[in-house]
């Protein structure tokens, strides 16, 4: 019986410190070669679509869900599947301004943000159509205000002519 014990008694800290020691997480080895490849693959400039990626994500997911490594390897997979989502939209609209001194384009593009946040705010169904519309048509009021104005100082005749007067000689 004291033979047995001594046996127990000299099996188990050996045991635990197999079980223990760091050497057997095998997370850092494998996010260190996972990492090695995703560091190539942004060296390279491979798009996130690319079908090369999807070996990168599997290495980092065959990390142990246990393993010391796994927050990391957790980081890198959300930073990847983060890349291959939708593009967020273009704005509906820019920031305008409205008050003394605004110009008409300013004005116009103020509205069209007015129209964009109800736009954003109305739930899916008929009633967006009109505001989509109306939205839409202020985009082309303010194109052609944009297209058409000048900077402060600069009128249409610095560029060839008063209206309705000839341009000068040598000018278009």
């Amino acid at each position: 019986m004291r033979m047995t014990t001594r046996r127990l008694s000299a099996v188990i800290p050996l045991a635990l410190c197999l079980l223990l020691s760091p050497g057997c997480d095998k997370g850092p080895d494998q996010l260190r070669d996972a990492e090695a490849t995703y560091r190539e693959l942004i060296d390279r400039r491979v798009s996130p679509m690319d079908p090369a990626w999807d070996p990168v994500i599997a290495a980092f997911d065959a990390i142990a869900k246990d393993s010391k490594a796994r927050p990391a390897a957790d980081q890198r997979i959300a930073a990847i599947r983060g890349l291959r989502g939708k593009l967020p939209p273009r704005p509906l609209a820019t920031p305008g301004a409205t008050g003394a001194g605004t110009t008409e384009a300013d004005a116009k593009r103020a509205a069209c943000e007015a129209l964009a946040i109800r736009l954003g705010q109305t739930p899916e169904g008929p009633e967006r159509e009109p505001l989509h519309a109306a939205l839409e048509t202020c985009h082309n009021e303010l194109v052609r205000l944009e297209a058409h104005s000048h900077p402060p100082g600069e009128h249409a005749h610095d560029h060839g002519g008063e209206p309705g007067h000839p341009a000068p000689q040598g000018q278009p």
